[in-house]
């Protein structure tokens, strides 16, 4: 053997046993800690970690991370926004994968561009997400190549990069908003002098537009390094011959460059006293107020000892947020939310905080009021119930984690093992977490409590800030430390004693007899109908464990919504679930729920109110107690008119400022030829609405209107019949469900129009939407079948907008048909652009599709929106989400729903390339096509880059049933 020879092979060994000896230990081998017994943990020779860990949930599909230990904090000066570009890149041409092929690639695999495949960067790591369709050996093999050229054969073509620009400069026009821009300026007020605020990952657009390809592949060699790697598997399979994959297919990774130090990230001064500042956002819809404590991070390992330290400071925090939330619907309150929190990031600081939000008038009251709840708590400490509140909720938390362990989704749980990595955390299970922290829960105190908040702002110092829509004029920095200096001169008192109520919703009178109960064999669903009329959808599952879902519909909703009386529906939502019950405030519901699994939502669809809920087994009863008592007793208290107002006068003002204006109120109501349900109305139209309406226009509904009740989930079908008829069963008669054809009826336009709105705005914002009016979702065959084209039409954008012109950051495309309105129904693009080119995009648009309408589309482009569409239609198939809101939900008011289910996949395998074309020819010729373009008004703010992320569509069309 020659003497070179044997020197490279020791060079290697030497090289391979440092980098051994740099991998970073999992955190469970230095604590007392013990990790899930069914994760397989490992540690290659060239230092890459991986986790690997077998789930059922969703069934044949695997869940892939490939984590690396890096991100803009490793940045220099001159590569400010690569770390991120990095990952763009990682699509753009590898070893394997020719630029421009990786993702067709996934879509005819059966994987949807970020959805199933994506990634993202933050300060201090990046992480690549891949949700495989199918978990054979080749499906995996392939997935863990994938993840190889992420770490180790990225090519960087320069073409690929220039295109890519345009591409990561949309994204931060995305990016750009009043929230983002008050974020950089308090990171850099409280972090100034560390590396954090010269590293936001979107980074600079001098980088963006001109670091050359070297300066890419200097940083990916410097910090792609397998000991900063970790790989995490999660899903339907053989864990052992995954981990071998594993070996296989990252073993040849080594490092290409030396390694270099960790960049030095600064260090937090402390301080006394108070410092302040102020950062206005004109355009912000709310004035937000701040108090923080920000001490050095205490770097602990994992383990028992420092699991139990923090428990009774976040306790406290719950406490004060309890208290917090009561304050805020108080009459006189001076603030419209706020919350206390208490977080560690980045492994570098500790920051603890207490938050509110308020008019801007109200910006000195509601700092009061921040300052004095914090010291009230901080002073008084806290009581006995409200101890025992928080920690029956936190106490329940941890035992439904044990019983819903077995069906927990793999998606999650990568994500939570990806985040071990970052956190030093040990992966421990629900079990082993409710074995440590049961025994403390029962021991611990209010003292104990208090004891752990005032170690959290024990620093001298507090950092205050005044931000948003308020004008401070003179020294404003001297005006926030005088009013926070005043605060603290004043008194605190500890606060009033806490009444205990009896839960007053147990009889509703005889138990409802079943007039009819039908089984449907296929489809395993029970159907029940009550002598009183209320109908019941069943069908018990295995698909969560311990959970049951619950969604009512009654009476009309929003269509039946008086027409002098616009945004009644909307205030109705808004104000419903806060006015609590007759006999309990919504506060008091709170008390008397807690420990308990109990949830509902309230909503006005189309054609029906809607409930939603959630539970277990054993509070069922009390799940329906609940419903029955909101259907008969509302409360409709004042407090959640206050609130609902609050938000109002914040969402306009958002409006003046955002493209959600113009198309949440006046263009959903243009496209429905003015039909009053149809938009929000003006803000002194929405305010004027009054609880008294409310009450008037919902009673009927609630009390007498048709009522369907659909279960899913883990139940029992006679106990849960029997629940229902103990409540529901026992209500007076309901009335049978009308057609109510005339309230049906909505037309498009006569003649199409192309509307220009402009906002107020020096943060440029472009909204290019176009509109094409198709029809109805009561054909589910042809709702598919637009389905699958809207799915072309998106990808026809991404390849030519987004990839080629670089125009846009996520152009998006919605198939949007009502099934409550005849012949009524749109097919949507949305795109984000910047405002000088919102002429042009829209012109690109335009050609898309009627290139489309003429020609149609290829049987591969068919292919590869059917084979996503296919992988999310088989693997609902085993959520309870999927039974719950597209076949239970009206399956006695609207039985075709379960033919429908029936034929789903059959449907959209056999869908053939000329029945899509037939569609875009008949709904897609660009003068066909409403237009709206929403434009920051002045020159600066066009001239500039930036934008907001387009809001969803407002017509109020129900979602179209699941494909």
């Amino acid at each position: 053997m020659p003497k070179s020879f044997r020197r490279s092979c020791l060079f290697l060994w030497f090289v391979a046993a440092l980098a051994l000896r740099a991998a970073t230990p999992f955190p469970h081998e230095h604590s007392d800690l013990k990790p899930d017994p069914s994760v397989r943990f490992g540690t290659l020779p060239n230092g890459l970690r991986y986790a690997v860990m077998p789930n059922h949930e969703p069934k044949g599909r695997a869940s892939l991370r490939l984590f690396v230990n890096t991100g803009s904090l490793h940045e220099n000066d001159n590569q400010r926004g690569i770390a991120h570009f990095l990952e763009h890149m990682a699509f753009n041409g590898s070893t394997h994968y020719a630029a421009g092929t990786l993702v067709e690639f996934f879509q005819r695999m059966g994987m949807s561009f970020g959805g199933d495949t994506n990634a993202s960067t933050s300060f201090d790591h990046t992480v690549y997400l891949l949700e495989l369709p199918k978990t054979d050996a080749a499906t995996l093999a392939e997935g863990l190549r994938v993840f190889g050229d992420y770490a180790g054969g990225l090519l960087f073509p320069a073409a690929e990069l220039d295109k890519e620009r345009g591409v990561i400069l949309s994204e931060k026009r995305v990016r750009d908003s009043v929230d983002f821009r008050t974020f950089v300026t308090q990171f850099e007020f409280t972090l100034g002098g560390t590396r954090f605020p010269a590293r936001i990952p979107i980074g600079l657009n001098e980088v963006i537009e001109q670091a050359p390809r070297e300066r890419f592949v200097e940083f990916w060699n410097t910090w792609y390094r397998p000991e900063r790697m970790a790989v995490v598997v999660v899903g339907d399979i053989d864990a052992p011959a995954v981990e071998k994959m594993i070996v296989a297919a990252m073993s040849s990774l080594s490092a290409r460059a030396p390694a270099a130090p960790e960049p030095d990230l600064g260090r937090i001064t402390p301080f006394e006293g108070v410092r302040a500042h102020f950062h206005p956002e004109p355009e912000a819809p709310a004035t937000s107020v701040s108090i923080a404590s920000i001490t050095p991070f205490a770097d602990e390992p994992d383990t028992a000892a420092t699991r139990l330290k923090y428990l009774p400071r976040d306790i406290a925090i719950a406490m004060l947020n309890r208290r917090l939330s009561v304050l805020a619907k108080t009459e006189a309150a001076p603030f419209v939310s706020a919350f206390a929190s208490v977080s560690e990031s980045f492994h570098f600081m500790r920051e603890a905080s207490v938050n509110v939000e308020c008019k801007p008038e109200q910006w000195a009251a509601a700092l009061a009021v921040g300052e004095q709840e914090l010291r009230r708590a901080l002073e008084h400490g806290f009581q006995a119930e409200e101890l025992k509140e928080v920690v029956a909720n936190a106490l329940n938390g941890l035992e439904q984690a044990v019983k819903t362990a077995p069906t927990r989704r793999s998606p999650n749980l990568a994500d939570a093992l990806a985040q071990t990595f970052l956190d030093r955390e040990v992966f421990t299970t629900p079990s082993s977490d409710l074995l440590l922290y049961k025994p403390a829960f029962e021991k611990i105190t209010p003292a104990a409590c208090v004891a752990g908040l005032r170690e959290s702002f024990a620093a001298p110092g507090r950092y205050v800030m005044v931000t948003g829509n308020v004008k401070i004029p003179g020294d404003a920095a001297a005006a926030i430390a005088a009013t926070y200096e005043k605060s603290r001169a004043t008194a605190v008192t500890p606060p009033a004693a806490e009444t205990n109520a009896e839960w007053g919703y147990t009889s509703f009178g005889p138990p409802g007899r079943v007039l009819k109960r039908d089984h449907v064999e296929d489809l395993d669903l029970t159907l029940v109908t009550f002598v009183n009329g209320v109908r019941l959808n069943l069908k018990k599952t295995d698909f969560e464990a311990g959970r049951i879902r619950i969604a009512a519909r009654v009476g009309y909703g929003s269509m039946s919504e008086p027409r002098t009386k616009r945004g009644l529906a909307a205030l109705a939502g808004a104000t419903f679930n806060a006015g609590g019950l007759g006999k309990h405030s919504a506060d008091d519901l709170r008390r008397l729920l807690a420990g308990k699994n109990v949830r509902s939502g309230f909503g006005t669809a189309t054609d029906a109110l809607q409930f939603s809920g959630g539970t277990t087994p054993g509070d069922l009863p009390l799940e329906f107690q609940l419903l029955a008592a909101q259907l008969t007793d509302p409360g409709y208290r004042p407090e959640a008119l206050r609130q609902a107002q609050k938000g109002i006068e914040q969402l306009y003002l958002s409006f003046a400022h955002t493209a959600q204006g113009p198309l949440s109120t006046e263009v959903p109501n243009l496209l429905a030829s003015g039909d009053p349900r149809f938009g929000l109305p003006a803000q002194d139209v929405l305010m004027s609405r009054t609880l008294d309406e409310i009450k008037a226009w919902l009673t009927p509904q609630l009390m007498r209107g048709p009522l369907e009740v659909s279960v899913v989930g883990d139940l029992d079908v006679e106990a849960t019949i029997d629940a229902v008829a103990k409540t529901l069963g026992a209500l007076p008669t309901r009335e049978p469900k009308l057609a109510l054809n005339d309230l049906r009826k909505v037309s498009f336009p006569q003649k199409t129009f192309a509307k220009e709105y402009t906002i107020e705005s020096e943060i440029p914002k472009g909204v290019v939407q176009i509109y094409w009016p198709t029809t109805d979702a009561l054909d589910i065959q042809r709702t598919r079948r637009m389905t699958l084209l809207a799915e072309i039409f998106s990808d026809r954008l991404r390849l030519k907008v987004r990839q080629e012109l670089g125009g846009t950051y996520s152009p998006e495309v919605e198939n949007a048909p009502s099934d409550v309105f005849p012949g009524y129904g749109f097919l949507t693009v949305s795109i984000d652009v910047d405002p000088s080119k919102a002429g042009k995009i829209t012109e690109v648009v335009m050609a898309i599709a009627d290139d489309l309408a003429a020609n149609g589309a290829t049987d591969d482009e068919l292919e590869r929106a059917r084979q996503p569409v296919l992988t999310r239609t088989r693997e609902s198939l085993r959520t309870n989400g999927y039974w719950l809101g597209s076949v239970l939900l009206r399956a006695q008011e609207k039985p075709e729903v379960l033919e429908w289910a029936r034929t789903r996949i059959a449907d959209l395998e056999g869908i053939k390339a000329a029945e899509i074309n037939a569609l875009a020819k008949t709904y897609l010729p660009s003068a066909r096509a409403f237009r709206v373009t929403v434009l920051p008004a002045t020159a600066a703010a066009a001239a500039a880059t930036g934008s907001a992320a387009p809001p969803p569509l407002l017509p109020p069309l129900p979602a179209a049933p699941a494909p």
